[in-house]
């Protein structure tokens, strides 16, 4: 390998770096774009060194409550999923999956503050003599809803689990999903071997 081919293979690895840069530099004119970019895919070592500093940094920061709780409910769905098989059955796995799903999301969902500041301010655009009484009753009314939802959610994963009894990898798997969740109505529901998980739930 001479040095021309070395050459050759330098411009190559830059010239991604001068086309990422170019579309970067979108109002800037003909001339001054070019000769950045050109010089962009010159040393393209160093930009390469920034870009690697800069994705460290962004894989360093603290990941948002919502992105954590959205990896947990799609590590959850997979994970059940995996433990049976509905191959051939879309029905059934369309109604499957959106089981786990609004069980995942609604039990995080309850356990979310209930304090809403909208629902306040819209009481008090409206002019109601009792603002906050009202933005409390409304928010009361969302938080029962809510709990009601959650558990019928919890009822169609426990029916679910009853249904796939010889299933044990999927209780299994419904266990450490639920204790993940925090569902202890779900996890003492589905570890109970002499009853059936509805009549606990019922009695919680």
């Amino acid at each position: 390998m001479n040095l021309f081919d070395l050459a050759i293979i330098y411009l190559a690895c830059g010239a991604p770096f001068a086309v990422q840069y170019w579309f970067r530099l979108k109002d800037r004119g003909g001339l001054e774009k070019t000769a950045k970019c050109v010089f962009v895919g010159l040393a393209w070592p160093v930009f390469a060194v920034i870009y690697a500093v800069g994705a460290l940094k962004q894989f360093g920061r603290p990941v948002p409550p919502q992105t954590e709780a959205k990896r947990l409910i799609e590590d959850i769905r997979r994970s059940l999923e995996n433990s049976v098989d509905l191959s051939g059955r879309p029905d059934a796995a369309f109604e499957f999956r959106r089981a786990v799903l609004r069980w995942a999301e609604l039990s995080i969902a309850v356990r979310k503050p209930t304090t809403s500041p909208a629902a306040a301010g819209v009481w008090e655009i409206v002019e109601h003599s009792q603002a906050e009484i009202a933005s409390a009753a409304y928010i009361y009314r969302e938080k029962r809803l809510l709990n009601a939802h959650f558990a019928a959610a919890r009822e169609d994963i426990i029916g679910l689990a009853e249904s796939l009894k010889d299933n044990a990898d999927f209780r299994a798997r419904a266990i450490e999903a639920a204790t993940l969740l925090k569902d202890d109505l779900t996890v003492q529901a589905l570890t109970r071997p002499d009853s059936s998980g509805s009549s606990v739930v019922s009695s919680a």
